[in-house]
């Protein structure tokens, strides 16, 4: 894609309001996502449980703190991914398809605030 494409592509989907709606919510609710879960990590010295599996002999495994750092740019990184490709989308003419990403988007950053904060939440008891 050129430069002039690219702003092509933003010009059209500024013009239809409540596509911009859905994406100025995707990218708040993105915004939201990171400052919780941002907020909810603690530092400590010790390591936490950040992983479980079925397999193996211990289950749960252990990772340094800063690994739940992680969990923010998931949440920045989807809102953005998303955005963007509802506006690829939109300039395609593909605008249902642009909100039904736009509200997948909102729907992965829910399910994953719920996760991650249980995951928080047991981490740092």
């Amino acid at each position: 894609m050129t430069k002039e494409s690219i702003k092509q592509s933003v010009r059209q989907a500024v013009t239809d309001r409540p596509f911009m709606v859905l994406v100025v919510g995707l990218l708040f609710a993105g915004l939201v996502y990171a400052l919780v879960i941002g907020f909810s990590i603690q530092s400590r010295d010790v390591q936490i449980y950040t992983r479980y599996t079925a397999y193996g002999e211990a289950h749960f495994y252990k990772s340094p703190w800063h690994y739940t750092l992680s969990f923010v740019a998931f949440g920045v990184f989807v809102s953005a991914v998303h955005a963007a490709l509802m506006v690829k989308l939109r300039a395609l003419g593909r605008r249902q398809s642009a909100f039904l990403i736009g509200w997948l988007g909102i729907a992965v950053l829910a399910i994953a605030a719920i996760f991650a904060l249980s995951i928080i939440r047991f981490a740092f008891r």
